[in-house]
């Protein structure tokens, strides 16, 4: 009955490093995470103002053909023309962009 004890023990002695060593883990993530989001951030950024094909989860699934209004950390402002001919101006997640390609006129 003493080594069940002593084997409860060990494997306290183990893990009460565990928590530790995942917030160690977290912080790296989010370190990698916004150095990776920055670079798209500010290539996006020089992209207000200019026409463009984005290709999004959000909107359709499809390629758009549409202007770069406005974009700060987290969310772009894009106007594009639907396939009814209506104009559309719409506020889409960063995360949610797959392609951009700028169009050169």
């Amino acid at each position: 009955m003493e080594w069940l004890g002593l084997v409860c023990l060990g494997l306290i002695l183990c893990y009460s490093s565990y928590p530790g060593r995942v917030k160690k883990l977290e912080h790296k993530v989010k370190l990698l995470s916004r150095g990776k989001e920055n670079k798209i951030m500010k290539l996006i950024k020089d992209l207000v103002g200019k026409k463009c094909i984005v290709v999004c989860d959000d909107i359709y699934e499809t390629k758009l053909t549409a202007d770069m209004l406005d974009a700060d950390d987290e969310w772009v402002k894009i106007r594009f023309t639907d396939k009814k001919g209506n104009t559309k101006t719409q506020i889409i997640r960063i995360d949610s962009i797959k392609s951009v390609e700028l169009l050169e006129d």
